[in-house]
């Protein structure tokens, strides 16, 4: 019989928020680390209240949400910790004045420093999953190293331009084949291609009356110009097709301004506010639509919303094809898109969007051969093979790590 390796200490330390429900990096990385612990391993994250969507005067009940209580102090900074545990995951939070990180004061980000150095000391974690290029974050990344652990960088961000971001790490870990070849292109650094990590079970849902095409996210870069123009086009060509938007980290009535849109353009589109639950959403949607105009490192929805068999229209580049894996019909996006995201297509570039949307909401046969090929590609995404993996992966790195030392 073999005998069953020891639990690791693995944490999670950066600024930005693990229970922010807007970002996907975060997403990915409180499952990665919820999986972590159902596989037997000891998780920890150390972070501030900064988020991509803010929660304004409703972040204190988030907080309650999520388990956590405000129960200590920066010592000799006042600055409030909120700790608490989720999903197994032993949460520290320390709060700031602005939950938009980039509005992070250099008083906090001192007490933050300190903090992270007495919390460090104090679990000496043996990986430390670390993000983000601020002067900040490359401290954490050089205290974690100090501290003996396995430093390893979460890369699911298309933005970074320096490889000084990199320098104090052990690990890059890339949440897509397309992301490890943007960098290994960019800046020749060597990453390891993880996977997204994504777990469906809590969001599938029998389907209860599938009568929307649903979009999430308004942003620019996600394609809203695209998206309004089709509901355009269902106005006068298709008045019984429906919309569903998920307003998320934007909202549409920014792009109809932009656009010189009346109102009544939404006649066929209902609205919802940021979800940090889909499932709703899922009961509801017939395609998913992705017409994503910047490069998308992967896309948690792709494998939600195919894990509950719902097509998906998307866009052909970045990590999108790879997340599908067959399980979508993928889309050119208009040249002029990619270099302007507040391009709006013409009536010839809009075209293959509306006839592959049209397919699938007036043929019942193709729709169905969508929603099977759907099925069969979320089946490609195991978390648990995903998670094996990475623990293989970090066990490895510390071997070679003491090794080395």
């Amino acid at each position: 019989m073999g005998i069953n390796p020891k639990p690791l200490r693995i944490a999670y330390l950066a600024p930005t928020a693990l229970l922010d429900s807007a970002s996907g990096a975060a997403q990915s990385l409180s499952t990665m680390l919820a999986a972590l612990v159902r596989s037997g391993q000891q998780c920890f994250a150390l972070s501030a209240t900064c988020f991509d969507s803010p929660h304004g005067e409703a972040l204190m009940d988030q907080l309650a949400r999520h388990g956590l209580e405000p129960k200590g102090r920066v010592p000799g900074g006042g600055m409030v910790v909120w700790q608490g545990e989720t999903q197994g995951v032993r949460q520290s939070m320390m709060y700031v004045h602005s939950q938009k990180r980039m509005e992070m004061t250099a008083r906090e980000e001192m007490h933050f420093r300190d903090l992270a150095e007495d919390w460090l000391a104090g679990i000496k974690p043996h990986v430390v999953i670390v993000c983000g290029g601020l002067p900040l974050d490359l401290e954490l990344q050089r205290m974690a190293r100090r501290a003996g652990a396995v430093v390893a960088f979460y890369l699911a961000n298309p933005r970074y331009r320096r490889l000084s971001s990199f320098e104090s790490v052990d690990l890059v870990l890339a949440n897509s084949g397309s992301t490890a070849s943007l960098y290994q292109q960019r800046l020749g650094l060597g990453s390891v291609n993880i996977g997204l990590f994504v777990d469906p079970q809590p969001l599938l849902v029998a389907p209860r009356s599938r009568d929307f095409v649903a979009f999430v996210n308004p942003m620019p870069e996600k394609g809203v110009t695209l998206f309004l123009k089709l509901v355009q086009r269902a106005r006068s060509d298709c008045p019984t097709m429906r919309f569903l938007v998920v307003e998320s980290r934007a909202r549409i009535a920014v792009a109809m301004e932009r656009m010189g849109l009346p109102q009544s353009t939404l006649k066929q589109v209902t609205l919802l506010p940021c979800q940090s639950d889909l499932r709703e959403v899922y009961r509801q949607t017939r395609i998913l639509l992705m017409p994503s105009f910047w490069f998308e490192a992967a896309g948690r929805l792709l494998i939600e919303a195919t894990a509950n068999g719902i097509p998906v229209i998307a866009t052909n580049r970045g990590g999108i094809p790879e997340t599908l894996a067959g399980g979508g019909v993928l889309l050119d996006i208009p040249e002029a898109c990619t270099r302007d995201h507040w391009h709006v297509p013409s009536d010839d570039e809009l075209a293959p969007w509306w006839n592959a949307l049209m397919k699938l909401w007036q043929d019942p046969v193709a729709l169905q051969r969508q929603e099977g090929l759907a099925l069969e590609s979320a089946r490609r995404h195991s978390l648990e093979a995903k998670t094996q993996a990475l623990l293989g992966l970090f066990r490895k790195t510390l071997t070679n790590k003491k090794s080395i030392s």
